[in-house]
């Protein structure tokens, strides 16, 4: 049996708990081969405990560097604990630019960090404890998916450049990180300066394809003649209304227009 002795709001911060009286750090990270979350503990003392407690960047870093440990591990194997003892005591007791220094030469997750809100431009030029002065107990994702669509290898291949309305219209029907997912209607996702332009676009699009549906094809899947007929009317319309628009807000309108048109289809 385990007591936690130690743990912040957000459930999956590692917390420390009293095993067979001696303190661990808990963490779920990783996965197992069923997907499921692994469990890993490393040994601390009452000295790293005061200071996980006292100091919220020091245990976001770290968690931060503990986590490619973990992933190390992979579904099976065995932590490596020396390896992870021996980030105790630099991340949490050694002088701020001491910690600086550690994190230019180990592995540690970027990602994690954005997601508890960490100043992006600081993170990159290695200024860890200045990033992350506004960094919550509370993650949120969303920060993560703007950071990895900001480095989206793909656009910037193709020489992309997102505006703002772009983004926006990107983050609107919830494709701005990759564009693997099917669109959906998220307007709490854009700044509210923004979305009265999105809607404008929106509204554009809506009326181009007022009324159309897509018939199913083979297997129920929409059928490709009339997607290709609604994506061609909304593609018209919204690069004849809003030209400077780039390819990827456009076509995620039209895609947007396309589902929604595939699904009232399949209701009707």
């Amino acid at each position: 049996m385990s007591e936690v002795v130690f743990t912040r709001e957000n459930g999956w911060i590692p917390r420390v708990v009293r095993a067979d009286g001696e303190l661990r750090l808990e963490l779920g990270a990783g996965a197992d081969a069923n997907h499921d979350p692994r469990t890993f503990t490393v040994p601390l003392s009452e000295t790293h405990l005061r200071a996980i407690r006292d100091d919220l960047t020091r245990h976001l870093l770290l968690w931060s560097a503990l986590l490619p440990l973990c992933a190390a591990a992979g579904t099976r194997g065995p932590l490596d604990e020396r390896a992870a003892v021996a980030l105790l005591d630099p991340i949490l007791l050694d002088a701020p630019e001491d910690v600086e220094s550690l994190f230019r030469d180990v592995a540690w997750d970027r990602r994690r960090l954005v997601a508890q809100g960490a100043d992006v431009a600081l993170l990159e030029r290695g200024e860890v404890f200045a990033a992350l002065r506004p960094a919550t107990a509370e993650s949120d994702w969303r920060r993560v998916h703007e950071y990895d669509a900001d480095r989206d290898r793909d656009r910037a291949r193709r020489g992309v450049r997102l505006t703002p309305l772009d983004a926006a219209l990107l983050k609107y029907t919830g494709r701005y990180p990759h564009g693997g997912k099917r669109p959906t209607r998220e307007p709490d996702a854009v700044d509210p300066d923004l979305l009265p332009e999105v809607m404008r676009v929106i509204a554009t699009a809506e009326r181009a394809c007022a009324g159309m549906r897509i018939s199913p094809g083979r297997g129920n899947a929409p059928g490709h003649s009339g997607w290709k007929r609604v994506e061609e009317e909304v593609d018209r319309a919204v690069r004849g209304a809003h030209p400077h628009l780039v390819d990827d807000a456009v076509r995620t309108v039209s895609f947007l227009m396309c589902s929604e048109a595939a699904a009232r289809s399949r209701t009707s």
